[in-house]
């Protein structure tokens, strides 16, 4: 389960603050595949990084049953200072699990051939974020964070990586965060829609969608 409970946040913009939440108070049950609808992706975003811990609100509380991972494709979780491996044992104390078991997931996903002592700043960009995303896959999470795609790999692993991610996000729950319901309407069983400031839980993604198409084109025609 997910608790938010009245969060505010809030960025400056020219100048000026704006609430990319405002009060927003919501629960998302667990292990649903929830489709979070917003018309400004910089403010889904946001949502999707109070929502899994990798930003605090300004205001208000998050509460989090289970493990929440980071957004996939983040690599802010670490340390480009330290070596692959360190990496992989860190995060084998921080969630109990055996550094050795982690960083051959991690390995095999990717694909990368290890530099032996090499910090992981030094490696290129493209094979750090295959590094990441294999980390991030030899965890198992309660809750998952896609924002509007699932990340960047290579065509020959796509078949192996997406199978993986499926399989992870099965035992858990997952909040995908888009501007375009249609990108998620086979796959979200539910929806969350972010206007002004506020979000709001749907039981379905039909429900979602459609209220989310009506403010879509109550905005577009204020416009007008």
């Amino acid at each position: 389960m997910l608790e938010l409970r009245d969060v505010w946040k809030g960025v400056k913009v020219r100048g000026k603050r704006e609430w990319q939440l405002a009060g927003a108070s919501v629960v998302l049950p667990p292990r649903r595949r929830v489709a979070l609808l917003g018309m400004n992706a910089v403010n889904n975003a946001s949502v999707l990084s109070i929502l899994s811990g990798i930003q605090p609100p300004d205001k208000g509380s998050v509460r989090r049953v289970g493990l929440a991972c980071w957004p996939f494709g983040s690599k802010d979780f670490l340390d480009n200072a330290s070596t692959f491996r360190q990496n992989a044992s860190f995060l084998g104390r921080i969630y109990g699990v055996d550094a050795t078991d982690i960083a051959k997931i991690a390995i095999d996903l990717s694909g990368i051939k290890l530099r032996k002592g090499l910090a992981l700043r030094r490696y290129p960009v493209a094979e750090r974020r295959q590094l990441a995303l294999g980390l991030t896959l030899a965890l198992q999470f309660d809750w998952y964070f896609i924002n509007e795609q699932l990340p960047r790999v290579p065509a020959a692993r796509v078949a192996t990586i997406d199978g993986v991610i499926a399989d992870r996000i099965s035992r858990g729950g997952v909040v995908w965060a888009t501007t375009d319901p249609e990108k998620v309407a086979g796959y979200c069983d539910a929806g969350l829609v972010l206007d002004h400031g506020g979000l709001t839980f749907y039981d379905t993604i039909t429900e979602a969608s459609e209220v989310y198409r009506s403010l879509v084109e109550t905005r577009a025609g204020k416009r007008t």
